[in-house]
């Protein structure tokens, strides 16, 4: 993507130490603090937490995650 910086590790970047929602393609929710990010979209999440998707509640906490970035459906800012 060109101009403007509108790219998704754009959106990484102004991101970085921010919660973040992760959704994997496996249907997974994660929460948690995004602390790194390389161009492949590979992240680290610290103090992450699995949340059910319908309800929105906590299941488990797991601390440090790293996650491959074909593994990631979307990110998004935690509301």
């Amino acid at each position: 993507m060109q101009g403007g910086g509108q790219g998704p590790l754009s959106y990484l970047r102004r991101s970085h130490g921010g919660e973040v929602v992760v959704r994997l393609k496996n249907g997974i929710e994660l929460v948690g603090r995004l602390t790194s990010f390389d161009d492949m979209m590979n992240i680290v999440l610290e103090d992450a937490k699995e949340r059910d998707l319908r309800t929105k509640e906590i299941v488990r906490s797991v601390g440090t995650l790293f996650i491959r970035g074909n593994n990631v459906l979307f990110i998004t800012l935690e509301e």
